[in-house]
């Protein structure tokens, strides 16, 4: 994970000088536009992700348009100074939050995204010859970091987090593999110890990932490369893998703590049946046809062995959990259904 952050990092750092470079070349050729906001234009706009990009696309073409134009007005009256830049931001604010162009919580980082470019374009000895150049500028700048920024994602931001959401998938089922193997051993707490950290692990990427998501899905709206139904059927699939998560993380708990309770330990003969659960619900995530329902004659040979209420409510909680988790994997095959018969369609069309 590093070094994939490393790589993205490295990616956006040369996409982004790249960007500000082609954008000063082109507006120096032009004869219209003032390479300087083009090359700043580009390096602010540039972002890892396309629909971040295209946003912040708009809010600099916005903010340049709007303020070369009220710019102009207002110095046509009072003349250019500090007077001008006070005004110019506040109205900047104001029209973050009339014109909606993000959520309350988001205004005031759009409302100063927009006011650098009017200020940018503002500038100095303000007319309305050096106004269409600057403006120009944060044009051609924020077009260069829109092209660069398709290139910091190699893949579709939705296609991508499908990939994660599967091999996150596949990690829970090896892990749930693993703990059906361990338990027919009888494992030590050391050992179901670190089944627990590992699943803590799973269980903060599927928070991750969800938080990927609600990223895409607020700003769908900027991107054409994002498509509403796809977001339903990450959603879909990601709730389903984030239950997934969630029950193993709990199983995997309740190994740990039942190994330093005298009162709630696994009756020796209810550990087989138990792995045999774990392995069928395992097996079952992965599975191209997911069952609904787990063994019966496992779950009732797993509780019939247990003595005491604390070993049932331990056995009947593990129990729960993978008929959870098998519910959630039929949730999510169906999610990754129809991915595939959008995909097809798509294909024909």
């Amino acid at each position: 994970m590093r070094t994939r952050w490393l790589n993205g990092y490295a990616r956006l750092a040369i996409l982004t000088a790249l960007a500000a470079v082609v954008a000063y070349v082109i507006a120096e050729a032009a004869p219209f536009a003032d390479p300087i906001p083009a090359a700043i234009t580009a390096a602010v706009a540039t972002r890892a992700t396309f629909h971040h990009a295209a946003k912040e696309t708009v809010f600099q073409i916005l903010g340049a348009l709007l303020g070369a134009a009220i710019a102009l007005a207002i110095v046509s009256l009072i003349g250019t100074g500090a007077v001008v830049i006070f005004l110019l931001v506040l109205l900047c604010f104001v029209l973050a939050r009339i014109l909606r162009l993000s959520t309350p919580d988001e205004s005031p980082f759009v409302a100063a995204s927009m006011a650098v470019t009017v200020i940018l374009v503002v500038g100095t000895h303000l007319t309305t010859t050096l106004a269409v150049e600057r403006f120009a500028g944060v044009v051609i700048g924020a077009l260069c970091a829109l092209g660069a920024s398709a290139f910091a994602t190699p893949t579709r931001d939705t296609r991508q987090l499908r990939t994660d959401i599967d091999l996150l998938q596949e990690a829970l089922s090896e892990l749930l593999a693993r703990m059906a193997k361990g338990l027919r051993e009888a494992p030590d707490r050391e050992t179901a110890s670190s089944w627990r950290d590992e699943a803590v692990e799973l269980r903060n990427q599927a928070i991750g990932l969800a938080a990927r998501l609600a990223d895409l899905t607020s700003h769908a709206r900027w991107s054409p490369r994002i498509d509403p139904d796809d977001l339903a059927r990450l959603k879909q699939g990601l709730d389903a893998t984030s239950v997934m998560s969630a029950r193993v993380l709990s199983i995997a708990s309740d190994l740990s703590s039942a190994g330093g309770r005298s009162n709630a330990t696994l009756p020796p003969a209810s550990m087989s049946p138990l792995a045999d659960l774990m392995a069928m619900a395992a097996d079952n995530i992965s599975a191209d046809d997911p069952s609904g329902s787990l063994g019966r004659t496992q779950a009732h040979e797993a509780v019939r062995q247990a003595e005491q209420t604390a070993q049932i409510a331990l056995i009947g909680g593990i129990v729960s959990n993978l008929n959870r988790i098998n519910e959630a994997s039929i949730d999510a095959h169906d999610a990754d259904e129809d991915t595939d018969e959008h995909a097809d369609e798509h294909s024909a069309t």
